[in-house]
């Protein structure tokens, strides 16, 4: 083994800036604590400790950690890489604990894990481990940066989920993982129960059908990497920030970056679509601060507050202004985007609140909102996962409320350059009535109205725009 990575001054690697505002908890969404040092990897695409993801006019040469992204879950290299196949499976929304998650996100989490736990054996040669320390008890309250002191939160350092998919050089020492005092347990179902019961817990797995969790453990921060650098006769090479072993991290990250087949494609397309927004997030706040003189949009929004009731929410708010202009008409807004730089710099209003998602798995409960605003998003996206997000309005939508859907009228698929220095490309799918009416339907939506406009992209290219107000039928 290579002599072993230290970072500067032996300190934590630190996040490049602070994370977007987060709205506060209430009871339609819960929010992150106001710095979360897992919701930058989020954020900056696995990237805050090893570069700028947006290297415009920057020295940075860093990389991105991130393997692969869906709706809920990112997959990224883990610092700390005592050898090549470590990842941490992470989901994009702040909990506490895997267990705290939807049952399909954690079915999400887990099928992940073991996917890529079977690449690792496949392709690296390496059998795994999968560990997690829960931190849903009380003790791991209070710590606003998202760590936590030893012992306070059953050995977990950073208080948001993720699990470790830790590869080993012998399958016989998966068993040293198993913390002392804990119970053989099945399925999922007690990860969920133990969360619930707001208690920290310790679960190891490395087999499908059975795993061994512990509840309330007592043990020392980083306990499984702890006890991981053991088993590869490393013992003192435990602390990720003090050994970060990034080639090893960037290793990883390269050899196993994105699924096989089309879905890999979809979601690169999606990352690079967002990292676009965000290198350009300053000028193209700018850009689309206001509306023209001609633009039809400040009608259809008057037009939907004034079909609807309840809160509405912006899918895809990107810098606000739609958000701001129904806030203006007295309703209370969620403004959604999953470009957190673009989030960031919606202006605070007192009807307002900011959230970070994914318009196809929208952080919201069930019937919460009276109307969605989505203009100019699900262009990015392709068919299957366009019905994904209208399959999600539908969700949160209550009875009768109603949706108003804008993409570009067309065929195809297009990537286009952002412009000026930025290196990254927004990706468009183009769609005609024919295209959108059955999947809408298929979500559970009623077509009310569908008619096309014609108005200037935040390119400032004349467009032809499809537009459906659809309204929930069941």
């Amino acid at each position: 083994m290579s002599a072993p990575e230290r970072t500067p001054s032996q300190s934590r690697p630190r996040p490049h800036g602070r994370s977007a505002a987060h709205a506060p908890r209430d009871t339609v969404f819960a929010a992150p604590p106001e710095q979360c040092e897992m919701c930058e990897e989020v954020r900056l695409a696995g990237a805050f400790a090893t570069g700028n993801p947006y290297p415009l006019g920057a020295s940075d040469t860093g990389f991105s950690r991130l393997i692969t992204r869906t709706a809920a879950i990112d997959v990224l290299s883990g610092l700390g890489s005592l050898r090549p196949g470590y990842l941490l499976v992470v989901p994009r929304r702040h909990t506490a604990s895997l267990g705290e998650l939807a049952p399909a996100e954690l079915a999400e989490a887990f099928d992940l894990a073991w996917q890529y736990a079977d690449r690792v054996g496949r392709e690296l040669g390496s059998p795994t481990v999968l560990v997690e320390h829960g931190s849903s008890g009380s003790a791991a309250a209070g710590h606003p940066t998202g760590h936590a002191p030893a012992h306070s939160s059953g050995g977990s350092c950073i208080i948001h989920a993720h699990l470790h998919v830790f590869p080993l050089s012998d399958e016989s020492r998966a068993g040293l993982f198993v913390a002392s005092g804990s119970r053989r347990t099945t399925g999922l179902s007690d990860l969920i129960d133990t969360a619930h019961r707001n208690r920290n817990y310790y679960f190891c797995t490395w087999k499908r059908d059975e795993g061994y969790l512990l509840s309330d453990p007592n043990l020392p921060s980083q306990y499984a990497r702890r006890v991981w650098a053991g088993t590869l006769d490393e013992p003192d090479l435990w602390d990720w920030a003090a050994f970060p072993f990034l080639t090893h991290c960037q290793k990883t990250a390269d050899h196993l970056r994105g699924p096989a087949g089309d879905q890999g494609e979809t979601e690169r397309w999606l990352r690079e679509t967002l990292l676009a927004y965000g290198a350009a997030a300053h000028s193209y706040a700018a850009g689309t601060q206001q509306y023209g003189a001609d633009s039809a949009l400040p009608g259809e929004i008057a037009d939907l507050a004034g079909a609807t009731d309840g809160t509405v929410l912006d899918a895809g708010a990107g810098a606000g202004r739609d958000a701001l202009c129904f806030a203006r008409t007295g309703r209370r807004v969620i403004a959604l985007d999953a470009c957190l730089p673009l989030l960031s710099m919606i202006p605070d209003d007192p009807r307002l609140r900011r959230v970070a998602g994914d318009v196809r798995a929208v952080p919201l409960a069930a019937g919460a909102v009276g109307a969605v605003w989505c203009s100019a998003v699900l262009l990015h996206l392709p068919p299957a996962e366009l019905l994904r997000a209208l399959v999600e309005f539908h969700r949160v939508l209550g009875s009768r409320g109603a949706l108003h859907v804008s993409v570009k009228e067309g065929d195809g698929h297009a990537a286009l350059p952002m412009g000026g220095e930025n290196p990254f490309c927004r990706h468009f799918f183009y769609y005609r009535h024919e295209d959108l009416a059955p999947l809408a339907r298929e979500a559970g939506f009623e077509v009310e109205r569908s008619w096309t406009t014609e108005e200037r992209d935040s390119s400032s290219e004349l467009q032809q725009w499809r537009k459906l107000r659809l309204r929930r039928a069941t």
